[in-house]
């Protein structure tokens, strides 16, 4: 009888539970969320700065809401690029599996500091750019920090991609994966639908009247 037992296969809980959710669409409703939740982590970030400085509120940004869709960008970009994020499976709400990704292994520190700094600053300069070129706005002018370049980027900032880079990827996406993951799946869907619709009608109100105004937008 024990070595029947014993030859007799051992079932696999991961292959038998059918995940609740392609991983795929679980990764698209994570970047939602990983851009809402890093845009309105920067807005914060820069209101108490300028409110440190100024002693006064500023709604930092070309939009009118409280996200700064930069900070968003540059963690979704960091967590797809450096991160490296691959399939997995978690059993939260057994017997069914929620497929997602994650980073494989934590990337090493250093490599991961001077990336962040690259893809983070070249990002900052692109938007900048854009902004200036297009619309006429700054709303940030670095001219006067040590190693600026036209005022889009300079190199305290870049320090800061690079520190942000590694906390994030190290750290809080990790945490904030595993709490998107103790969301039922409509909840998740729900939340993303009703930030992407509020974001696209700031969008537009933005498009005819940018946020402006002393402490928003700089000059050369």
């Amino acid at each position: 009888m024990d070595s029947k037992n014993k030859n007799r296969p051992k079932f696999n809980l991961k292959e038998l539970c059918s995940p609740s959710q392609n991983p795929i669409a679980f990764l698209v409703s994570q970047m939602i969320f990983f851009f809402f939740v890093t845009s309105i982590g920067g807005f914060l970030w820069e209101v108490l700065i300028f409110f440190v400085k100024d002693g006064r509120f500023r709604n930092r940004g070309f939009l009118y809401g409280p996200w700064l869709p930069v900070y968003g960008a540059g963690a979704v970009l960091f967590y797809l690029l450096l991160g490296k994020p691959r399939r997995r499976l978690a059993f939260s709400q057994a017997p069914r599996a929620v497929a997602y990704f994650e980073p494989e292994k934590k990337p090493r520190l250093i490599p991961l500091f001077f990336l962040s700094m690259l893809i983070g600053t070249t990002l900052e300069l692109i938007i900048g750019w854009f902004l200036d070129v297009v619309w006429n706005l700054r709303y940030w002018n670095y001219t006067g920090e040590p190693f600026h370049l036209n005022g889009y980027i300079c190199l305290t900032s870049a320090l800061g991609f690079g520190i942000a880079g590694v906390l994030w990827i190290r750290f809080l996406s990790g945490f904030l994966t595993k709490q998107w993951l103790k969301l039922p799946e409509s909840v998740r869907s729900g939340l993303n639908t009703i930030l992407i619709l509020l974001f696209v009608l700031d969008c537009a109100a933005a498009l005819i009247f940018p946020n402006i105004g002393t402490g928003i937008t700089f000059s050369d």
